[in-house]
């Protein structure tokens, strides 16, 4: 990342629900390649809901 400053992580309410990523990220590289796709997948899948929610406790009340 130092290559690219503007990248940068900004820690929200919902890091928790990536603790253990780089823990879940050596042992999805640990699979056989076969089911690696799979897991990554589902990993996809986990932060996308996590990025998808983090947005709504910004919402306007109505």
């Amino acid at each position: 990342m130092d290559d690219h400053p503007e990248m940068t992580y900004a820690p929200t309410d919902g890091t928790e629900a990536i603790e253990g990523l780089e823990a879940r990220l050596r042992d999805i590289e640990q699979q056989p390649l076969v089911s690696r796709a799979a897991a990554f997948g589902e990993l996809h899948d986990d932060l996308r809901r996590v990025l998808e929610g983090a947005g709504d406790d910004t919402a306007a009340p109505s």
